[in-house]
């Protein structure tokens, strides 16, 4: 959407709810003597039926129900007040149902896309899905004991095909202690304060709540604003976070070129680097991993490698040549820790929403960590940049390579992925066409390309870095956004969905003019750190 009518959508709904606030605000001046002199009990009393009575309230619930707008304390407030507490009880678990019905149905119609991307924008939204990815089935009950609320829950456990006996139940269970000390707080309340001693304090409530309502759409529309004009993803060289580099060094050249210009952005924009992890079972890699990242004077980067099942274990055109002329002691070199817990000790410490991730593989160790701790990768890992797939459709060998961890990933992990996909660098040679004997990264384009010089390879990994790094700049843009369905062969579907908060990289400029503006930072000679 323009820049121009999101500003008129936001104007035009501030203009609505500054209408709503005054047009109420100005009824309750206007009609405030007849409505203090309102008794609801009263009225209640005098219905002809407790059956109309009841009905009445039934339908507050079903529009609490929809639109989440009621308080659900001050609604079982006020039956306490107005019946007796039997009675009371009795109706505030009948609407309690009805409600529990309504928005768990609203939830299967709207889907989890929708419901997921609406709750992550919402107040408590971070701690609902945590508590679910935590406690699961014990979830249901704790969010309904502590103060949430209970449409949201409703909503999303509705999108997410909750089993229904077992949603209801649950909930009940976690709501029963709530509703009863509210409702019978209401008749005790009652008992002691006549009801139009209480409307002047309610109406001023509510002429506050009203006024919070359109101050908070103001706020949230020009923080959307703003958002909107950003993207959805702020480059590392604007907010600075902690990055793990992860690559399948060794099938192809790039990966060595991708770490080249990651290490110098590192520099460049004063970046952490806490980990580069191999995702591959070819041990060369990692010593391949040491020598380039010595070379640029990161001497002390944490490598990580791939366990369990293998992953290209003979893929190494060029490591063990590497290894063999840059690093001094080769079987320490090649020696790394466990991927899994390299990634597992940088989140356990890093602040919220801190990490970004790059990949240049498969995403199997991503995977492996994000099935061990769900609910910590979430909280700690704000965006994945990744060079695999592509796109709109096709196959891509990182994702063939591994197509259960990239659908896992995809399925697990709840904030931004960005793709740079096969068709981006396909077309972008970038290398070396003169000698740097004392470059590691030359040697590897050298063994990968073989001949005589220049050795030029396409940028597939290079371009997911510079995005990670420096954004759309000119080069670039993003896709809106897609869901992304894949099989086990590897082959993949991008469907456009709003709600989404998965995107593609489409180049934009000229691959001739991308692959100049790599070339130069690949060829540059690293300075003093």
């Amino acid at each position: 959407m323009k820049k121009s009518a999101i500003k008129l959508r936001s104007s035009f709904f501030l203009a609505v709810r500054i209408l709503i606030t005054v047009g109420i605000t100005a009824v309750i001046i206007w009609k405030y003597n007849d409505l203090r002199n309102i008794d609801v009990k009263s009225i209640i009393d005098n219905a002809s039926s407790f059956l109309i009575a009841a009905v009445s309230i039934l339908g507050v619930y079903m529009i609490k129900g929809v639109t989440f707008v009621i308080p659900a304390s001050l609604l079982y407030i006020t039956v306490g007040m107005a019946m007796s507490a039997p009675k009371a009880l009795m109706i505030n678990f009948a609407g309690i149902i009805l409600e529990l019905c309504i928005s768990y149905l609203l939830g299967v119609i709207l889907g989890g896309n929708y419901v997921k991307k609406k709750i992550r924008e919402s107040k408590h939204g971070d701690k609902i899905l945590n508590l679910y990815d935590k406690y699961e089935n014990a979830g249901i009950i704790i969010t309904r004991l502590a103060v949430f609320p209970i449409d949201l829950n409703s909503v999303f456990l509705g999108s997410v095909r909750t089993p229904f006996l077992k949603y209801m139940g649950l909930s009940l269970l976690g709501l029963s202690p709530r509703i009863i000390l509210y409702t019978l707080l209401g008749y005790e309340i009652y008992k002691i304060i006549p009801y139009k001693y209480l409307l002047p304090g309610a109406a001023i409530l509510l002429i506050m709540l009203l006024i919070a309502w359109t101050v908070s759409y103001a706020v949230k529309a020009a923080r959307s604003e703003e958002n909107s004009a950003r993207g959805p993803y702020t480059p590392l060289c604007e907010e600075k976070r902690t990055v793990i580099f992860d690559t399948d060094m060794g099938p192809d050249c790039d990966d060595a070129g991708a770490l080249a210009i990651l290490l110098q952005f590192i520099g460049k924009y004063g970046i952490n680097l806490a980990a580069v992890c191999n995702c591959i079972s070819n041990p060369y890699a990692n010593g391949c991993i040491r020598a380039i990242c010595e070379y640029y004077g990161y001497e002390d980067v944490r490598v990580g490698q791939h366990e369990g099942k293998e992953i290209l274990p003979g893929h190494d055109k060029y490591n063990k040549p590497v290894v063999k002329k840059f690093c001094k002691y080769e079987n320490s070199a090649c020696h790394a820790d466990s991927a899994l817990d390299v990634y597992l000790d940088i989140l356990k410490d890093a602040p919220d929403k801190s990490v970004v991730i790059i990949t240049a593989g498969t995403l199997s160790n991503v995977a492996e960590t994000l099935g061990k701790n769900t609910l910590l990768f979430n909280k700690k890992v704000e965006a994945i940049i990744s060079m695999a797939g592509k796109f709109p459709d096709g196959e891509e060998f990182n994702i063939v390579s591994d197509p259960l961890a990239f659908a896992s990933v995809i399925e697990n992990f709840r904030n931004t992925m960005i793709f740079s996909g096969y068709e981006v660098g396909n077309r972008i040679k970038t290398g070396f066409d003169e000698e740097q004997k004392e470059n590691p990264v030359y040697l590897a384009y050298k063994e990968h390309c073989g001949g005589k010089a220049p050795y030029l390879n396409n940028s597939f990994d290079l371009t997911a870095v510079q995005y990670a790094f420096e954004g759309n700049t000119s080069f670039y843009s993003l896709s809106k956004p897609v869901d992304i369905k894949t099989d086990m062969n590897g082959g993949i579907k991008a469907k456009k969905n709003k709600y989404s908060n998965r995107y593609y990289l489409i180049r934009e400029a000229d691959p001739d003019l991308i692959a100049d503006y790599l070339n130069d930072i690949l060829r540059k000679s690293p300075g003093k750190r």
